[in-house]
């Protein structure tokens, strides 16, 4: 995801997490994917060959209830946007998942999705998540700099699932000003349920999938100052088209997330 258009800069940030779910009502739209079994998010293992004593999460979320929990997401909201727009009626919590309803709203497609308050430098993001098919639409997990370019231009996706069949996704980390990057493909089916993870350590940036390690990064592009959020976003972007089979509505599903500290014998 290019640090372009509507999304860079802290003030242009800003302006797209303005609304709380409870503020929009959280109105629902049934999802053609099922809810997940019982005690999927327990049974989650932790990534393998990382310390061993970082502890309890930080920040947790199961999204039961009827509601997204405001105390720990924002919702994105940028419906006007030239690239990566946003509506908070794709964004609702059902059946013990968080849905992200990129689609046709008001005779426009709009992405879906939301932004943790927690902001922190290193520590480890986990989120299990599936994807509907449909081109046009990326299904992304992704950690973003509270102020974009202060101190420094960053980003790290952990999930960027470009591929309209959801056969594949993209794992990368971007660099500068002038958008520098490097990236990996994991060759997955996305359309059910998998765990993506990612650490970012001093020197490093570890991805996982599945409890297995993907890619380990140490090259000059590993961030080193920026505090950074996650977000979890169902998006329609700039240069990327609905076809004729791509549905009125397409959901992406998050089951739990987990953010983790970095131990002080990490840093």
């Amino acid at each position: 995801m290019a640090f372009d258009g509507v999304i860079r800069g802290t003030a242009l940030a800003a302006a797209l997490v303005v609304a709380a779910c409870a503020s929009v009502g959280c109105s629902g739209h049934s999802s053609r994917l099922t809810t997940p079994r019982s005690g999927d998010a327990t049974q989650a293992r932790a990534p393998e060959g990382t310390p061993k004593s970082w502890g309890a999460p930080v920040l947790w979320d199961d999204f039961g209830g009827s509601a997204l929990d405001a105390r720990k997401w924002q919702v994105y909201e940028a419906p006007d946007a030239s690239s990566h727009r946003g509506v908070a009626a794709g964004t609702h919590v059902s059946g013990g998942v968080l849905n992200l309803v990129g689609g046709i709203y008001g005779g426009r497609d709009q992405g879906a999705g939301v932004i943790s308050h927690l902001s922190q430098t290193y520590g480890r993001w986990e989120a299990r998540i599936r994807a509907e098919q449909g081109n046009g639409y990326s299904a992304t997990a992704f950690l973003w700099p509270t102020h974009m370019g202060d101190p420094e231009y960053a980003e790290i996706d952990f999930a960027e699932i470009l591929s309209g069949n959801r056969k594949s996704g993209g794992l990368f980390i971007h660099h500068g000003a002038d958008d520098q990057q490097v990236q990996r493909t994991t060759h997955t089916d996305f359309t059910k349920w998998h765990t993506v993870g990612v650490d970012w350590l001093p020197g490093r940036v570890t991805f996982w999938m599945d409890g297995k390690k993907t890619w380990n990064y140490t090259g000059p592009f590993v961030p080193r100052q920026a505090g950074m959020q996650l977000y979890l976003r169902n998006e329609m972007r700039e240069g990327f088209h609905r076809t004729a089979s791509t549905p009125k509505r397409i959901t992406m599903q998050v089951d739990w997330i987990r953010i983790y500290r970095a131990p002080s014998s990490a840093r």
